[in-house]
């Protein structure tokens, strides 16, 4: 059984796309589906330069892809929501009330997958929504659009060790 993970940001052409990028690469593709979409995506618009760059430093494949407006079907149908920062969970949970409990910010799930017990996809995700009080409280990105190259890789690297802190994880569950 393949367990689907969305990811969300604004435009869906610089956070989202890095943050589907590193986790497709470290994770099963037989176990685990990742997509990407944004809140505001201006649809038909490829990853930004800076972001590809930031994957392609890292030896990650750039996906080709064009930006993806976020409905609410992507997340009836996501197991798991993993979100930039806390105003896009906050634009989810708009589409899709019932997705609280498997809607997080990237870097609360990577806190909160290590500190709670289980041994299966569905049981990692309620025990990570069970614990939220207990998550960091910085867990927003900031958007690098239009930064300098140094913002962009400030993000991808806070990207980089959640997303390697959540395969981690993923990759030791059963099934």
């Amino acid at each position: 059984m393949s367990h689907g993970i969305l990811v969300v940001c604004t435009a869906n052409v610089c956070r989202s796309p890095v943050m589907e990028a590193m986790l497709a690469q470290l994770l099963d593709p037989t176990r685990f589906e990742v997509a990407s979409a944004g809140v505001m995506a201006p649809r038909g618009t490829p990853i930004d330069p800076e972001s590809a760059a930031q994957l392609r430093a890292r030896n990650v494949p750039v996906p080709e892809r064009t930006a993806r407006q976020l409905k609410r079907d992507l997340v009836t149908a996501a197991d798991l929501v993993l979100t930039a920062t806390r105003a896009h969970r906050a634009d989810v949970l708009d589409l899709d009330p019932r997705a609280l409990r498997r809607t997080f910010t990237l870097v609360e799930f990577a806190a909160l997958c290590t500190q709670v017990e289980a041994t299966d996809f569905a049981g990692l995700v309620a025990a990570a929504a069970t614990e939220r009080s207990r998550g960091p409280r910085d867990v927003d990105l900031i958007d690098p659009i239009g930064q300098p190259t140094e913002v962009h890789a400030e993000v991808a690297a806070r990207i980089e060790t959640a997303v390697r802190t959540i395969a981690e994880v993923l990759g030791r569950l059963e099934g």
